[in-house]
């Protein structure tokens, strides 16, 4: 089992890693760092999600906690490619592996078990949220990224939209679901609290 997940990550982190590479040498414009390191730590969350949920579809205790889980999974891979398709040929650097912070949290998630585990899982799924939930919206407010601004004023007048264009209508529709995510995940913690 740990190997079809691993491969279902490392195959999804490929496929994003070479979207995201193959039209840099084709545009041949770089991109602000500003866009690009949105596009990474959004990248890097999704793979969070993907993990953690591979591990909960192993670990769970309760029924509504796998099915969560597998949800998760199911979201943040098509999310993933929606992310990825908006990124396409910008050189976005994508994250290989979970940085440290999470690989400490998947460690302490996969050494608990049974309810402790289903308990734990659901409070770092809905923390998670949280932080993705503030830092779309966080975007959202700011209507837009780095790299509009710039187009605009070198006068530019290409009708392919930017990165950050790109982005933002990646997170004006993403948004929603993250937000229906979360009130999913604190429900599933609610009612492991009422089983108790």
């Amino acid at each position: 089992m740990r190997s079809s997940w691993s491969a279902t990550l490392s195959l999804a982190g490929c496929f994003v890693l070479i979207l995201g590479l193959a039209r840099t040498g084709a545009q041949g414009t770089a991109q602000p760092a500003g866009d690009q390191d949105f596009v990474a730590r959004a990248a890097m969350s999704n793979m969070v999600a993907i993990q953690l949920g591979h591990l909960a579809t192993k670990k769970a205790q309760h029924a509504d906690v796998k099915q969560f889980a597998q949800q998760t999974i199911d979201d943040h891979l098509k999310v993933q490619q929606q992310l990825a398709d908006a990124a396409y040929g910008a050189g976005v650097r994508w994250p290989k592996k979970l940085d440290e912070s999470y690989q400490q949290i998947q460690q302490r998630l996969s050494k608990l078990s049974n309810d402790q585990f289903d308990r734990e899982f659901m409070k770092v799924m809905i923390d998670r949220d949280r932080d993705v939930e503030q830092m779309l919206a966080a975007r959202v407010t700011k209507g837009g990224g780095e790299d509009s601004a710039r187009k605009k004023a070198a006068g530019a007048t290409s009708d392919e939209p930017t990165l950050a264009a790109k982005v933002n209508q990646w997170v004006t529709s993403t948004l929603p679901e993250v937000r229906a995510h979360l009130k999913e995940a604190e429900q599933v913690l609610g009612r492991l609290g009422q089983a108790e």
